[in-house]
């Protein structure tokens, strides 16, 4: 591998010539006709031969400007000031000239072309506004035919995971926009996956506020990580598209199409897709949240306290769901399709709507190793299971937007959720002691099916009253589920230690049910302080409750066959949470920075109650005071610094507080706990963005600290039998600090592009098994460096590592300290012999270490294709690819968590060859890219 590595840096390095030693700079003053410098104006240094970006300036107040560390050659001058003529000039660098004086450029309000020269610039990156990071896809070359998620790879900052989801500046991303609007919902994964790369100009990162927030100016905290696609101005005014099909060995079949019709009122857009090779083009959150239930309902509820109301923390190798995309995931079959409208009724009404179905059938095979703590000692356990999942899933989506006046508006939103699954699991598992022997085994049989329906509502009403600054905004919201599962499970448990070996049958038909509403408002008033300083008051009040019944029959064969109400493990459970909140907030806005101090006082409110029990009703109060800052400072072009600070109450979940005894699966026993108290959460921020556009250097870095009191989490207990008996319990804190750092520059002397990113994880907490106490520290660490050539006209080529390392500490069983390093090694490489021809080849090898695990594990993955390129303006192309090449995929997961480390093996799609027929749909004549200049000499 190491030699490949090489190799391939050398083909990077030979790919363009050597620059010489920079050792000159280039000046001048640009002026209007009057002889007055002009401020702020672009220059812009090419290189003669190619046009490739060289030096970059902006004039000073003055009109001057400095082009530093040039080197010795010929090269193009362009400078351009809006409302003027762009102006381009020949200038040479002699070796031995220290300093290239231009001396003063005069330009002219006019718009005729010089003549002469034609010269494709290559525009700046990207800019920084304020928090907003917008990148030109015109640096950021890609592939014919690529999707935009194939864009975002190449742009610094961002990173899509295995899954398709994104991160940016180390934040997971929330929402994708197109063109300001949505897209499909707010599903990130359909505008990512589906919209053709070529069709967007500009890729704009930013954390989008509340609506409230927009319309008063006032930060509430209420953000989300959003990406904005704007459209190049030719695909507003047409139709565009791509569809493809493709079949290949072993049974293997892909196909996909979208159509957009985006005009100046309406943006309309079509897709589908069907594939069993593992590919989704959209996100399946309500697949995971049904599919994690079935999953729970079968093995005892194993909830932890999460983000979020009224939501299950599901951990996916535990429940064993698809989580990623591509190859690693077992066996995959997809169909998917959609429609999306967006349109603007009248000059006062927008209104938005969508509807997406999906289909998901998964076939996984799976291994899972795991190294149990147990005091000052450690067990191991090992469980094979063979399931088949499938999830039918309808979701419509509606915003209307309508402004009666010019001092009011109207927003309304609606979401409704329809999906049907079905788990069938077989599966065999065995644990062993401290020394190795055999302690029981398990096997296993579980069939279930479920449903679900939900739908969520929401009004807000927004306005101005009169006095600039002052405003009135309102709203109400309402979310309601049903949610319902049967299961069938049939278990044997064999216990071996001990004098007297023994043996438990378990046969169960299992009913869930459960009922969930939830519904808030709040109102709020703005009134300004003058000189740009505001002062907000709010009040609200949000209402969750949930009717759970849960039934279980023990399945009978004598003296006849039949099924009997098991009462112990059967129950029905009312849970309700209310909490009411007044804030304050103050708002002082001033052109370089603006600051919002704020502080809310909250009653909160938790009350259960086990129906028909005959025990007394769970209630409980708490009030706490929650302040919150928030600081942004612009210190000048392209750098920016801004600072959050948070708090907020995190209640406990429903199956957290059921104080009834699960053991559907008897070897993983779990109790609920009615004395849980909410989690306080404190979270601090601090962002640094900046762009050197003399440099073309970026860096982006962000630090988030978070800590709970009271933190909710799992206390274990294993008997001699090695059955785990779990409860949720508060314990008093739980540091999290996460800091990410992303550099980015050209390394002009090979004429390519450097990209490296830092992420580092701690995470202090406190761990119980067997009512011992057990401080636990972890670190989670990763790198990755990424070059890539910036002349991409013959060659593409990227080549990388990402290296990850996992450590945790124990304060008590510090012999069992865990640490573990996984190594990826990649590499793609594109070459294009013609216009009409491109040969691909790309390589993923990733090396997971043996601590821990036993022996070191290598996952070699190698693809490559041949494509012809057909069709006027090269609309169409015919692909051939093979994938894993060498047939040794397989996915292969590491965790370590508080209590347990652990190794999941899964058997996955294999060695294929496809073959694709692709074709760019297009309703409007496409115009070459870039800038022409013709230059008279």
């Amino acid at each position: 591998m190491k030699h490949i590595f090489y190799f391939l840096l050398l083909c990077l390095a030979n790919s363009t010539a050597f620059a010489q030693t920079r050792n000159g700079t280039i000046e001048g003053t640009i002026t209007d006709s009057t002889g007055l410098g002009l401020s702020a104006a672009t220059v812009t240094l090419l290189q003669q031969k190619d046009s490739v970006l060289v030096s970059y300036a902006v004039t000073n107040p003055e009109g001057g400007f400095l082009l530093k560390r040039v080197t010795a050659g010929d090269y193009i001058l362009q400078v351009s000031y809006v409302g003027y003529r762009n102006h381009a000039q020949l200038v040479k660098v002699a070796p031995d000239n220290g300093k290239t004086d231009v001396g003063r450029i005069l330009l002219v309000p006019d718009n005729l072309l010089l003549q002469g020269v034609d010269i494709t610039a290559q525009q700046a990156p990207l800019s920084i506004r304020q928090d907003t990071i917008e990148y030109n896809t015109a640096a950021f070359k890609t592939q014919p035919g690529a999707v935009v998620e194939d864009l975002l790879k190449k742009l610094p900052g961002i990173q899509v995971q295995s899954d398709g989801s994104i991160k940016a500046q180390g934040e997971t991303v929330q929402n994708v926009l197109v063109d300001g609007k949505e897209f499909f919902g707010q599903d990130p994964k359909i505008a990512t996956k589906n919209l053709a790369a070529e069709a967007v100009d500009k890729v704009q990162v930013y954390d989008k506020k509340s609506d409230k927030a927009e319309f008063t100016g006032i930060d509430d905290g209420r953000e989300q990580k959003t990406i904005n696609l704007t459209l190049k101005a030719d695909k507003k005014q047409g139709y565009f598209g791509n569809a493809s099909g493709g079949y290949g060995t072993t049974d293997r079949f892909e196909g996909k199409f979208n159509v957009n019709r985006f005009g100046k009122k309406t943006q309309f857009s079509a897709l589908g897709m069907g594939n069993n090779t593992n590919q989704q083009g959209f996100s399946f959150d309500d697949y995971i949240n049904l599919m994690g239930g079935l999953a729970n309902f079968m093995t005892g509820s194993s909830s932890s306290a999460g983000s979020g109301r009224v939501r299950i923390t599901i951990n996916p190798e535990e429940t064993g769901l698809p989580m990623g995309s591509g190859l690693e995931n077992g066996f995959t079959t997809t169909a998917a399709g959609g429609l999306n409208m967006n349109s603007d009724l009248s000059k006062k009404t927008e209104i938005s709507a969508n509807y997406f179905y999906s289909h998901l059938q998964n076939n996984m095979e799976r291994t899972t190793t795991r190294t149990n703590l147990l005091g000052s000692e450690q067990f191991g356990s090992v469980e094979d299971e063979d399931r088949l999942s499938r999830n039918a899933s309808h979701r419509l989506n509606l915003t209307l937007r309508h402004k009666p006046d010019s001092a009011s508006n109207l927003l309304f939103r609606s979401r409704l959720s329809i999906n049907d699954a079905r788990l069938d699991s077989r599966a065999q598992s065995a644990t062993s002691d401290v020394a190795g022997l055999l302690q029981n085994t398990s096997t296993r049989d579980y069939f279930s099916i479920g449903s679900n329906l939900s739908g969520n509502a929401s009004l807000v009403y927004r306005r101005h009253l009169g006095r600039k600054g002052r405003s009135l905004v309102a709203d109400l919201n309402f979310q309601g589920g049903d949610d319902g599962r049967d299961g069938l499970l049939r278990a044997q448990n064999d216990y071996l230690s001990g004098p007297n070996p023994s043996r438990e049958a378990v046969s169960q038909r299992q009913e869930y049910a459960d009922a969930s509403t939830h519904y808030g408002g709040s109102v709020a008033y703005t009134e300004p302080l003058g000189r740009r300083q505001y002062f907000e008051w709010q009040v609200s009040r949000e209402q969750y409750a949930n009717r759970t019944s849960k039934n279980f029959y023990d399945l009978i064969e004598t003296p006849t066959p039949g099924e009997v109400f098991n009462p112990i493990l059967s129950n029905r459970y009312r849970r309700g949470y209310r909490y009411d909140r007044g804030s304050m907030n103050y708002l002082l806005n001033r052109p370089k920075y603006n600051l919002t101090a704020g502080l809310a006082l909250q009653h909160s409110q938790l009350d259960g109650e086990l129906v028909e029990s005959g025990t007394p009703p769970l209630q409980r109060d708490f009030t706490r005071l929650l302040p919150s800052v928030f600081f942004n400072y612009d210190l000048r072009t392209g750098r920016n610094f801004s600072a959050e600070y948070t708090t907020q109450l995190r209640e406990p979940s429903l199956e957290q507080l059921q104080p009834v005894v699960d053991n559907s699966d008897p070897l993983n026993i779990y109790t609920g706990n009615t004395n849980l108290k909410p989690e306080y959460v404190h979270e601090l921020g601090v962002n640094f963005l900046n762009f050197d556009q003399f440099t073309m250097t970026s860096i982006f870095a962000n630090l988030r600290a978070t800590y709970i009191q009271d933190r909710i989490t799992n206390a274990s207990n294993v008997d001699a039998l090695f059955r785990r008996f779990t409860s949720p319990v508060n314990v008093k804190q739980d540091w999290l600090l996460n800091g990410y750092v992303n550099f980015s520059t050209p390394l002009r002397f090979i004429k390519s592009n450097l990209n490296l990113s830092l992420n580092s994880t701690y995470n202090r907490g406190i761990l119980f098994v067997n009512d011992i106490q057990n401080n636990t520290d972890r670190w989670m660490n990763s790198v990755e460096l990424a070059l890539y050539n910036r002349k991409k006209e013959r060659v593409d080529i990227t080549l990388g590592m990402r290296l990850g390392q996992n450590t945790t500490r124990y304060s008590i069983s510090a012999a069992l300290n865990q640490a573990f390093v996984n190594q990826t090694y990649f590499t793609e490489c594109t070459v294009f012999p013609s216009k009409k021809w491109a040969i691909s080849s790309g390589l993923d090898y990733t090396l997971y270490s043996g601590e821990n695990f036993g022996a070191q594990r290598a996952v070699p993955l190698w693809r490559a294709s041949l494509t012809r390129y057909v069709l006027e303006n090269n609309r169409g192309q015919i692909k051939l690819a093979v994938f894993d090449l060498l047939n040794r995929n397989i996915g292969i997961s590491r965790s370590s968590e508080f209590n347990y480390l652990e190794e999941v093996r899964i058997r996955n799609l294999g060695r294929y060859a496809m073959l694709t027929f692709a074709y760019s749909i297009s309703g409007f004549n496409k115009k070459p890219g870039g800038i022409e200049i013709r230059m008279q000499h």
